[in-house]
């Protein structure tokens, strides 16, 4: 059942879907269990993210696993709308219910807007687990996932081992502010 403090009917008629848009979206467990960094859990959501790529339903550009959410950057396809995506990403995901765990209805979505940099947009993504202190700069995320590195220029000025630099934190939540505004 809906309910109806949620106002998630709202966010469903309000939904546009445009193929060949790009889509930054975050996506949560229920009550925020902190499930899916399991050993077993973040590959399955790796393959997941493969396979609506593979089928051509986004172009994947970025995302990262976190304990309790995940965060995705694409471009949406257009052979189906982003409902679709959203439901087949979870179901697969979840390896059609048999995981123990439950995603929250909906989720946080954007359709990125000409004026905006889709760079900002995969750096948060990017830094997200640093800026949640689940790391150090000087440990290297193992769920950020990134078919084509070479698409972001900041990826260009990571350290040697594929860490940021330490000065990145403070950039961070200025990033944050205009990326994520209303999350």
């Amino acid at each position: 059942m809906i309910d109806p403090s949620r106002k998630t009917a709202r966010l469903r008629w309000a939904r546009i879907s445009i193929p060949g848009a790009g889509y930054f979206l975050t996506i949560c467990t229920q009550h925020r269990e902190p499930v899916l960094t399991d050993p077993y859990q973040a590959p399955r959501i790796e393959s997941a993210l493969f396979e609506l790529r593979s089928a051509g339903d986004i172009d994947l550009h970025a995302a990262t696993i976190m304990p309790d959410h995940v965060h995705l950057l694409f471009v949406l396809g257009s052979r189906l709308p982003l409902g679709r995506v959203m439901a087949k990403f979870k179901t697969v995901a979840r390896e059609n219910g048999s995981g123990g765990w439950r995603w929250q209805q909906d989720g946080f979505e954007h359709r990125q807007r000409p004026e905006e940099t889709e760079e900002d947009y995969g750096f948060y993504i990017f830094m997200n687990p640093y800026r949640a202190r689940l790391l150090s700069t000087a440990e290297r995320w193992p769920w950020w996932v990134c078919p084509e590195p070479t698409r972001f220029m900041f990826t260009q000025h990571l350290n040697a081992d594929g860490t940021p630099p330490i000065e990145w934190l403070d950039s961070i939540e200025r990033v944050a502010k205009t990326v994520v505004a209303g999350e």
